[in-house]
């Protein structure tokens, strides 16, 4: 499978919370860097095997529903690829919600997906967070 075939069927299966789906398309030595601080999620932008990977896939869609989710266009070059997902995500408790893009960057070994490092807007993410402190207090 090419990359960009990959990352499709990845990010369909994410849309479509079919996690198990989506850990099947990740190399067994996978390591995923979510570049937030430690208040938006626990553990922060420590490295996240395969197993962290999914515990973290499980709080995000535990807390928030996706309103939507637009991986847009796969930018590939063998094994690697940029991606610019555009979300929308509303917080389970509070209602508040988010739309911001965020920067995925991959690296595939083998027809399975190796690393991936995403990256947010940090103002959108903070101001975000405020909101579902305040709606919360």
């Amino acid at each position: 499978m090419d990359t960009a075939t990959l990352l499709h069927a990845i990010y369909k299966a994410y849309r479509e919370n079919r996690v198990a789906d989506m850990l099947g398309y990740l190399d067994e030595d996978f390591c995923y860097v979510l570049h937030l601080p430690e208040e938006a999620v626990a553990g922060g932008d420590k490295p996240r095997d395969k197993a962290g990977t999914a515990e973290l896939l499980e709080y995000i869609h535990d807390t928030y529903e996706f309103l939507s989710f637009d991986p847009g266009p796969i930018i590939a070059s063998d094994d690697k690829a940029t991606v610019h997902p555009q979300i929308r995500i509303r917080d389970r408790r509070t209602g508040t919600v988010l739309e911001t893009r965020l920067v995925h960057t991959w690296r595939v070994k083998d027809g399975k997906a190796l690393e991936l490092d995403e990256r947010h807007d940090l103002a959108k993410i903070e101001a975000f967070l405020k909101s579902v402190a305040a709606a919360e207090a």
